[in-house]
């Protein structure tokens, strides 16, 4: 680094100010996990067809680690990081991670790095030096990273440059190449070579424009001055090293970074998690069909699936791809003969490598993988790079296993298709069918119907299959019975309905409430009560075929509340007024058997004697069962009064309260208790005394009463006398 000063500096008193209250908002974003060995950082950028060996690490613990992206604008997801500072933010200092507006400057007191200070043109130091040994099994040899710095914009264009460079030495190499370049340059990646085209305050863009043509790259650049996630000011956008190599040689790759001047401004290089690979092959299964589940299939007959091996490496030679065949389904019987290998025709990207099943009978599912191999072997064995699976169906057949049948108009038949679950059916027609769209419906036909169910394979090609069923339906009973009813109390309730009455060839058995059961056409109840009400049931069966039908109604019975009423009593010789009940719709009767009047009934008053009369209340067009009326002719005060002399209020149920016993006709009028100093006791009506005076028992003795009795004919008694209290 310079020691130039610069504006940002100016930050630091800041920063700490915020720091507790910020820093764990942004972490989240991007995580670190720094002070990790140099084999766990090696094998986390290892690829596809390579091999490491020999790790080591000179870097600072805190200036390494792996990084992990949850939500930034770094390009890469996961990987390795090494740094001239911290590589995590955390204990009062900045890493990699956080706000741009933290300043990530640490002074690691590591020395520099030689091959560095010739590319820098200064003395480096605080290096970071991931080194190993890798043996490639392709061609090339490749991998992705981003550059990043606190030195962006205030040193752009200026005399000096943090220095980062990837090294590589080995076969068809001479000395120690740096691939970290401007894509399509052989100018190295630097500050000044890849920044926003403006210099800093202490720059001049003859300093960018002199380190090559083109220079500065602002494509490659990345403004991070706002950003929220890395505390680096700039960083360039994924870059990749790569560089032709010879296979299966041993190459040493060097990974480095360092301060150039001082330990000021960190900078930082991320580099993608298993990025490091060589010519990279695959292969992947291609439909005619892809299952819910995304498995790849074709099928035996139809439209052939396919293999395509690819390389992400375009040659300008033929490729030979040879292949292991494994799967249980076997080559030349399930589906048409391939070979164990496959050309990329030169300056392709891919070639194919057709499945065509053969028809065969009914086998069940097949598999079919191909195991690619390693164009360059580097061991005695063969070297597996990527394998695919694709299921190899059997051709479409389905049949019915359901025979042609007969059946009763009202009968369910469980169809049953034997065929594979994964086919799409479909049936017609769809009237009486429990699912038109599924393998095996259930069937209800009422008329003879011939069913087809078709079944394909949506996307295959194959042509669909179809079978069929018939179905003939014997003549059913159709009864129609009339709907559910509500009938009155004690009327008659007619059951009917069947359709075919009268024909000698049917029979009929109800059932219902109460124990009912009958083998008319029509029955009937007489006299409906409460206890025929519920569900009535009829089966209805043709004698010549055995064919039957059921159907039900229910009955509701309507028996309104019967008439409030009380006994009447009326006095002899005098005129009597007409019978009274409390009721809607009042009908009177007689006797139990007589016809009903509206006009309530008036009695003679000549002579002593006792009537029932009957009455009944109608609501809607339902009529109550009859309700006895109790009526008497009495002689009304003409007999005595009798007063007890004495009674005992101890709770023993007897004579425990004063009252006088009257003949009908006779009423208290009012009633009073004296004690023997002529305190009213007790007064009151109905004219019953329990011995108590206020609301305390009095004292045993005797008590003086003076009463009137009316009489409903006219008139008024008084009666006079004592009675004894006795506890």
């Amino acid at each position: 680094m310079t020691s130039i000063p610069r504006c940002r500096a100016v930050k630091i008193a800041l920063l700490f100010i915020f720091f507790l209250c910020a820093v764990c908002n942004s972490f989240a974003q991007i995580t670190v996990s720094p002070a990790q060995t140099a084999g766990a950082l090696a094998q986390k950028l290892a690829g596809q067809g390579v091999t490491i060996l020999n790790p080591t690490l000179n870097c600072a613990a805190q200036a390494n680690g792996f990084f992990k992206v949850g939500s930034s604008n770094l390009g890469l997801d996961s990987g390795i990081v090494l740094t001239t500072g911290r590589a995590a933010t955390g204990g009062g200092s900045f890493g990699i991670n956080g706000l741009s507006s933290y300043l990530a400057s640490t002074d690691n007191g590591f020395p520099g790095d030689s091959m560095l200070n010739v590319l820098a043109g200064s003395t480096t130091v605080d290096a970071c030096d991931l080194e190993f040994d890798v043996i490639p099994n392709g061609d090339t040899l490749k991998f992705q990273y981003v550059f990043s710095s606190e030195e962006y914009k205030n040193a752009v264009c200026g005399p000096y440059n943090d220095a980062f460079a990837f090294f590589i030495s080995g076969p068809g190499i001479s000395g120690a190449e740096n691939i970290a370049l401007v894509p399509g340059t052989h100018i190295p990646v630097t500050i000044n070579t890849i920044n926003n085209g403006i210099p800093g305050s202490t720059g001049n863009i003859d300093s960018c424009m002199v380190m090559g043509p083109g220079s500065p790259f602002t494509a490659y650049y990345i403004d991070n001055s706002s950003g929220t996630t890395l505390t680096h000011y700039g960083f360039t956008t994924v870059l990749q090293a790569i560089r032709a190599i010879v296979s299966c040689g041993t190459y040493h790759l060097k990974i480095v970074i360092a301060d150039a001047g001082d330990p000021l401004y960190d900078s930082g290089v991320f580099l993608k998690a298993g990025s490091l690979q060589t010519s990279n092959f695959t292969v992947g299964a291609l439909p005619p069909v892809v299952s819910d589940t995304g498995a790849v299939y074709c099928v035996k007959g139809c439209l052939p699936g396919r293999f395509r091996i690819a390389t992400s490496e375009v040659s300008s030679a033929p490729q030979t791809i040879k292949y292991i065949i494994g799967g249980n389904a076997v080559n030349s019987v399930d589906y048409t003969t391939i070979a164990d290998s496959v050309v990329i025709l030169a300056a392709h990207a891919f070639a194919d490598v057709i499945i065509n099943g053969l028809p065969t009978p009914v086998s069940g599912t097949k598999i079919v993988k191909l195991y690619i191999l390693s164009p360059y072997s580097c061991a005695a064995t063969d070297n597996i790079l990527d394998s695919a699976s694709m299921f190899i169906y059997d051709t479409l057949h389905i049949s019915i296993v359901t025979p042609d049948t007969t059946i009763c108009g009202n009968d369910s038949v469980q169809l049953t298709v034997q065929g594979d679950s994964m086919l799409s059916y479909n049936w017609y027609p769809i009237s009486a069918l429990s699912n038109a769209a599924i393998q095996d419906p259930v069937a209800f036909p009422s008329a003879n119907t011939i069913y087809q169910v078709t079944a394909a394979l949506p996307g295959s090609s194959c042509p669909a299959k179809t079978a069929e069923i018939n179905f003939h339906v014997k003549l059913t009973p159709d009864i129609e019975l009339q709907t559910d009813t509500v009938v009155c109390f004690n009327t008659l309730l007619q059951l009917s309905g069947a359709t075919t009455a009268g024909n000698t060839f049917y029979s009929y058995s109800w059932s219902g409430p109460a124990g009912f059961s009958s083998s008319l056409y029509n029955p009937v109840i007489n006299n409906v009560s409460a206890v025929n009400a519920g569900t009535y049931t009829v089966l209805v069966r043709i004698d010549t075929n055995n064919c039957s039908a059921m159907a039900t109604i229910g009955v509701a019975v309507n028996t309104p509340d019967t008439p409030v009423v009380a006994p009447q009593i009326f006095c002899l010789d005098k005129q009597a007024s007409a019978l009274v009940a409390d009721g809607t719709g009042l009908l009177w009767y007689a006797g139990t058997d007589s016809i009903g009047t509206a006009i309530a009934p008036v009695i003679e008053t000549n002579e002593l004697a006792v009537y029932t009369y009957y009455v009944t209340q109608t609501i809607g067009e339902c009529m109550s069962p009859k309700t006895a009326v109790n009526v008497a002719v009495k002689k009304c005060c003409d007999g005595d009064i009798g007063i007890p002399t004495a009674f005992t209020p101890n709770n023993d149920g007897l004579n425990d309260k004063f009252e006088p016993i009257m003949d009908y006709g006779y009423y208290v009028k009012d009633f009073y208790i004296f004690n023997r100093w002529g305190q009213v006791v007790y007064s009151g009506l109905p004219g019953v005394w329990d011995g108590n005076y206020n609301g305390v028992r009095a004292e045993m003795g005797t008590y003086y009463y003076n009463i009137h009795f009316g009489c409903i004919l006219g008139g008024t008694v008084e009666r006079k006398g004592d009675v004894t209290l006795i506890r």
